[in-house]
């Protein structure tokens, strides 16, 4: 009887600790990001990751002369609008920031030099009581 009883509480503990690790997971949370139409690419440089509060992510792309990229970002409402900032490396000044436009989840821009760009997002309006959350970046271009 005791062998059945700590064989159950060792299947208890397994199993609970990988629903907790899939809880965790946010490896396809870019995918939830709104798509843009058929004519891009989606790029490697999507990325999926736990943002945490009070923090900014920063993604690196390095953006082709004549490219159309296109960015979107995806969170749980409880996360609030994530912004983001399209910044210069060279000289950090910010050329796009979508707060200027409500924290539009989404934008499309044209590349007329290559160069490498910074992507900074946080959620401003973080409403979660967690200390990170699921959030997903998709880059995209044609």
């Amino acid at each position: 009887m005791k062998r059945i009883l700590l064989l159950l509480a060792i299947i208890s503990i397994i199993s609970i600790g990988t629903n907790s690790s899939l809880a965790n997971d946010c490896s396809n949370t870019y995918k939830k990001c709104e798509s843009p139409d058929k004519t891009f690419k989606i790029s490697s440089s999507s990325r999926s990751i736990k943002l945490r509060k009070g923090k900014k992510a920063r993604i690196i792309l390095n953006a082709f002369a004549g490219k159309e990229y296109y960015f979107a970002t995806y969170a749980k409402l409880k996360v609030g609008a994530l912004q983001f900032k399209i910044v210069s490396p060279t000289n950090n000044k910010v050329l796009y920031d979508n707060s200027a436009e409500g924290l539009r989840d989404y934008k499309v821009f044209k590349v007329e030099n290559t160069q490498k760009l910074f992507i900074e997002v946080s959620a401003p309006n973080w409403k979660s009581n967690n200390t990170y959350e699921c959030a997903g970046f998709l880059i995209a271009y044609r």
